[in-house]
């Protein structure tokens, strides 16, 4: 069995990926490119000259990674960042006041 298969990509064009990984390895505009990069990159692998058919699946698309966009994980770290900030010149400010620094 291959190790490589050649799958539709959900943006565009086809993609190449191990058997069993959602994440692609390469992305091809033409469904051949995509079978000569995926024999290619067996053959790399395998130096026992093995020569698989490369399984292509037409009815199977590939998908991007498992990371989904959390906005309010996202918003929360923002402001924890600004107000971090905010602080920091603060605390800056009132040194440089009692110390009289600038003066």
């Amino acid at each position: 069995m291959s190790q490589f298969e050649v799958v539709r990509s959900n943006v565009s064009g086809w993609d190449v990926r191990r058997v069993g990984e959602a994440q692609a390895l390469t992305n091809h505009a033409e469904r051949a490119d995509a079978e000569e990069a995926a024999a290619l990159q067996q053959e790399l692998e395998n130096e026992a000259g093995d020569a698989e058919a490369i399984d292509v699946r037409q009815d199977v698309f590939s998908e991007g990674p498992d990371e989904d966009l959390d906005v309010t994980r996202t918003a929360i770290g923002t402001g924890t960042m600004i107000l971090a900030l905010v602080v920091l010149i603060a605390v800056f400010a009132a040194i440089a006041a009692l110390t009289g620094f600038g003066s």
